[in-house]
């Protein structure tokens, strides 16, 4: 069977200890959204990106230093959640904790998907691969209605919905800002360079998106 790949770039006092570990953990703020009633989330469309002029930078600080953030272009984006991946650890959890691999177009048809095979790794890669002697779409038509996105959550708020109301299998809208960014980190120079098109692949291929704006059903979250 063919099968094409390429990379789109945690003794008595025991038992009461976990019970307030347990209720600890629940009792974090939940991420606030506006419930709505707008038409269904339609996957088919493409991305709209918009160039910017003029942008305002966006900065970030870190533990150890900053990142100032140049958005390139406004950017919306309705798509199916593929892989989703969270990280702790480094400036990049600071700056982007989450990566989301997206797709839209017939990669959300349920015929087409079961033929899809995504999935994040440990480097920020999403891999794509499409099974089968004959499936329903070209590999090239797969990688340029899928993206991998690093995700800047603009407000403490987006951060807790991406974490804990953003799954796989969701149908979402973002709406934020590609960007560039520069900085330091502990001395150590950080250069982040968002790719601005959706027919690229390998590393550098990603989308760097600043996010104000989410959807997930008919939930809005900023």
């Amino acid at each position: 069977m063919e099968e094409v790949t390429a990379r789109r770039a945690l003794r008595a006092c025991g038992p009461l200890l976990v019970l307030i570990l347990l209720l600890a953990a629940g009792c974090g703020d939940k991420p606030s959204s506006v419930d709505t009633a707008l038409p269904p989330i339609d996957t088919r469309v493409d991305p709209l990106q918009v160039p910017v002029e003029e942008p305002a930078k966006i900065r970030l600080k870190l533990k150890a230093g900053f990142v100032d953030l140049s958005p390139v272009a406004r950017y919306r984006i309705a798509a199916v959640v593929a892989s989703k991946r969270k990280y702790t650890a480094g400036w990049g959890a600071e700056v982007m904790p989450f990566d989301l691999a997206l797709v839209w177009g017939r990669l959300t048809e349920p015929e087409v998907a079961k033929h899809l095979v995504i999935r994040h790794d440990s480097t920020r890669v999403a891999w794509f691969r499409v099974r089968g002697d004959t499936p329903p779409v070209t590999f090239e038509y797969a990688m340029s209605h899928g993206s991998n996105n690093h995700l800047i959550p603009a407000s403490a708020n987006l951060r807790r919905a991406i974490d804990r109301d953003c799954d796989v299998g969701d149908r979402v809208v973002l709406e934020g800002y590609l960007v560039n960014g520069e900085g330091l980190s502990a001395g150590r120079t950080i250069r982040l360079q968002t790719s601005l098109t959706r027919e690229d692949s390998d590393r550098g291929a990603c989308e760097i998106f600043y996010v104000t704006s989410l959807r997930v059903g008919d939930r809005v979250y900023r």
